[in-house]
């Protein structure tokens, strides 16, 4: 992972380069959950020398027979070498996040992929690696490798700080997340530590309401 030259939102802690240990350890689960012959895209793993970083390297170690290496980026709503069907595994910059969540978004693409706590959406965190993540100078980032190939969210209910069934609102008026209303409906809110911790699936509410207050929650699972 490395800057992409002529940004100019890029920030200072924008690029963590992933140990060949971490990557390992990603594609060991990506083996275990998807067939090895599953093509791999890797659209942010040219280091500035030209080498390959070390995803691509863990990918094929792990026994996946079809890895790609390109430098696609930044992307806007998609990936111009992004072929369909191809899984993204790769640790982008992370001011590249949005972008790249508007393209998995909009051409249903699978990834598994670093990301800041929350910035995607519609996807959980591979559970042994949850924690901090650990770059190869060793500075611990908040961070977390996400996917949307399995549903890995573990919620607690006794964490659940509310249930959206009751709210005092008749309905979300203009979710600003969804654009439309949402009836009540028996589905636990749960902190942001929380969600975040569990798998960020599913969307924040902004209006959930006891006792005439407004509170800030969040909940797992998509709105139906």
């Amino acid at each position: 992972m490395r800057k992409v030259k002529g940004r100019t939102d890029v920030k200072p802690d924008d690029e963590w380069y992933t140990p060949y240990d971490t990557a390992r350890q990603v594609a060991d689960w990506l083996a275990a959950h998807v067939p090895l012959d599953t093509p791999i895209l890797c659209p942010a793993d040219i280091l500035p020398d030209g080498s390959e970083a070390t995803i691509p390297q863990a990918a094929r170690d792990a026994g996946f027979r079809s890895v790609r290496v390109t430098r696609d980026l930044p992307v806007d709503t998609f990936l111009p070498n992004w072929n369909k069907g191809e899984l993204i595994f790769t640790n982008p910059p992370f001011s590249l996040l949005v972008p790249f969540r508007n393209f998995a978004a909009a051409l249903g693409a699978k990834f598994c992929i670093l990301s800041r706590p929350a910035t995607m959406r519609n996807c959980w965190p591979i559970p042994a690696l949850a924690d901090r993540f650990i770059s190869t100078e060793g500075k611990g980032v908040a961070a977390a490798w996400m996917q949307n190939i399995v549903d890995t969210s573990q919620p607690d209910p006794s964490e659940a700080i509310g249930n959206c069934l009751n709210c005092e609102r008749k309905a979300c008026p203009n979710n600003s997340m969804t654009g439309h209303l949402s009836p009540r409906e028996d589905r636990p809110l749960y902190g942001w530590d929380t969600a975040v911790k569990n798998g960020t699936a599913g969307w924040h509410c902004r209006e959930y309401t006891v006792n005439g207050k407004i509170h800030f929650a969040r909940f797992l699972g998509e709105y139906k």
